[in-house]
């Protein structure tokens, strides 16, 4: 009997070590594949697999703390933030139509936290249990103590991320991945120089962002394009364009944010209940993410459905803007408290236990939902003088 027992066992162990290896592979592609709408890996960082800028790499010691939070995330019965962006400041060298933060760029009334504050955040984000974070702005390269930042992060606990419309890109490149930067998005809205340069209010942006992709790509970098479309544009093929360009030039990734009707763009009521059009461009990837020569393409409008994590403001993901207002998102500007004023940790349980973000919702961002808008409680809480 114990034999037979003992004979048993060593067939179970046989068994596990046999299968593991192609059920993990298998686990992998599925959670990408939900999450991302396809499960390629589109680069490898310092030897790691990387499927997205906005994860971090598969096996890095992030990617161990994001799955760790997660058993806790039960253990707790609570939502702990996994993501969040960081405006680090409140200038900027363009001047984009579809800014949703142009009240903060033009009103100088406010102190922007600086380098000791912003450090303290990044502690205390990560003690919730962030691994990714973005820092956007503003124009993020505008700050001079950049480097000091992100070199503030811990690298075991989270990939860093930065947003930026790229002219001061190549020249400060190299001081950003000796901080740390794991990763940067350029902003093109359009692969046409001149039509992209009219959009974001700066001429030459264009050339200069694509110089500073090319730099970035030499040290190594994860880089991607992120390009904001409005139905109109994407009416006349720039979905395809950039793709097709961001190909050409070897980037590994390309995030679209569909236009939302806040910032500049607050009064565009056909961006309202407007899905179709998403809809359509969801499917549309589906070609390129099949196709292992192209970028991975990654739609905010996809991550924010039914088919992945849906809109997760509040329940895993938040945003700070440049005074140290903490905020849902980058695009829902109500404040839930500052943290030069309540330790962040009490400000998160206060927007985690609203009853708008208990949960992720399904079916796109709350922003361009009527349903949502309509809700006060979404709303809540004083202004950060930026427009809803």
């Amino acid at each position: 009997m114990i034999i037979n027992q003992l004979l048993n066992r060593l067939k179970l162990k046989y068994f596990i070590a046999k299968r593991t290896l192609g059920y993990t592979v298998d686990y992998v592609d599925i959670l990408y594949k939900i999450y991302l709408n396809h499960n390629k890996v589109i680069h490898y960082r310092g030897g790691f697999p990387v499927y997205s800028l906005s994860t971090p790499a598969l096996f890095s010691k992030p990617a161990a703390n994001f799955l760790a939070r997660a058993v806790y995330k039960g253990i707790q019965n609570k939502n702990l933030p996994n993501l969040i962006s960081f405006a680090v400041n409140d200038i900027c060298n363009a001047n984009c139509q579809h800014c949703s933060f142009f009240s903060a760029v033009e009103d100088k009334s406010r102190k922007v936290l600086n380098l000791e504050q912003a450090k303290k955040l990044i502690r205390d984000a990560q003690e919730l249990g962030v691994s990714t974070i973005n820092f956007v702005g503003g124009e993020p390269s505008l700050r001079e103590d950049m480097p000091e930042i992100i070199a503030s992060v811990d690298k075991n606990q989270s990939t860093t991320v930065m947003f930026t419309n790229g002219f001061l890109l190549k020249e400060n490149i190299l001081s950003y991945k000796k901080a740390g930067l794991d990763s940067v998005y350029i902003s093109l809205d359009s692969a046409n120089p001149e039509i992209h340069d009219m959009l974001r209010g700066r001429k030459g942006l264009f050339d200069k962002a694509v110089e500073g992709i090319l730099e970035a790509k030499k040290f190594g970098m994860s880089c991607g394009i992120s390009a904001t479309l409005t139905p109109e544009s994407y009416a006349k093929g720039e979905f395809d364009k950039i793709i097709e360009f961001g190909k050409q030039i070897g980037i590994h990734e390309v995030l679209i944010f569909d236009s939302l009707p806040t910032g500049r763009l607050k009064k565009r009521e056909d961006l309202v209940d407007n899905n179709a059009w998403v809809e359509a461009m969801i499917e549309e990837s589906k070609k390129y993410n099949n196709d292992s020569s192209y970028p991975g393409v990654l739609l905010f409008a996809y991550a924010t459905s039914f088919r992945s994590v849906g809109c997760s403001c509040g329940t895993s993901y938040f945003y700070i803007i440049p005074y140290g207002d903490v905020c849902s998102c980058d695009f829902n500007h109500a404040v839930f408290g500052n943290i030069l004023e309540k330790p962040l940790f009490a400000i998160w349980e206060e927007l985690s236990s609203s009853p708008d973000f208990l949960r992720a919702k399904w079916g796109g961002c709350k922003v361009k939902d009527s349903a949502t808008r309509s809700q006060a409680s979404v709303r809540v809480g004083k202004s950060c003088g930026c427009p809803e």
